[in-house]
């Protein structure tokens, strides 16, 4: 099932373990090319697609996919001529499907996850009919305490950098616990349990992906 050392794959099948003990369905795809063919397959063609922000969904080319076979989606990373960003946002709040990463994933089974904007963070929890989250084996990390770290640490400064936020992060690498305009980290959300307003099916990819 793992290609990987004996410690990454004992650490992927715990995680796994943990979090179908905790409600959540979960699918592990070897490849970027597998996960892709799954998520096509998990989506109807007269289904709308919301998104939630994600470099790992950008990386893997979903929007591009689904837009080739004619989905109707909603994702405000990737507006059309004359699309409005809040529009686009309240659109994918309403979507049948929702696409989103995650931050970290810990192997207890919980995801943990921090927004600027709340979008991804709404998303995850109602108004759907089902969620479908997308993440590499790099998210997985032992604990909350080291989710925290490695969101601070790890994703925020990148997605600071990435967003040209001027925050100290973006600078330095590493969180400030700032209070400036452009801060991005502004609310935190940990799921323990499957939801029951949007259940969760997480997509796990034995390959490193987004931030």
């Amino acid at each position: 099932m793992f290609e990987r050392s004996t410690a990454m794959r004992d650490e992927v099948e715990r995680t796994i373990e943990n979090l179908k003990r905790n409600g959540f369905s979960v699918n592990y795809h070897a490849t970027k090319e597998e996960a892709m063919a799954a998520l096509l397959a998990a989506i109807a063609p007269e289904e709308s697609v919301g998104y939630g922000g994600s470099v790992t969904l950008q990386e893997l080319g979903v929007f591009e996919a689904l837009k080739a076979r004619g989905q109707t989606q909603s994702w405000h990373w990737m507006p059309g001529e004359g699309d409005d960003r809040r529009a686009l946002l309240a659109r994918s709040a309403a979507s049948d499907v929702f696409l989103t990463g995650t931050n970290a994933i810990t192997e207890d089974g919980t995801f943990v996850n921090i927004d600027g904007t709340g979008n991804r963070l709404s998303g995850m929890l109602f108004g759907h009919k089902r969620v479908l989250m997308v993440a590499g084996t790099n998210k997985i990390v032992r604990n909350y305490e080291e989710a925290m770290i490695r969101i601070k640490n790890v994703a925020s400064p990148l997605n600071a950098r990435r967003l040209d936020r001027k925050t100290p992060c973006a600078v330095t690498g590493k969180c400030g616990n700032c209070n400036v305009p452009d801060r991005i980290c502004r609310a935190t959300l940990i799921i323990d349990r499957q939801m029951g307003g949007a259940p969760i099916t997480l997509h796990l990819i034995g390959e490193p992906l987004g931030y």
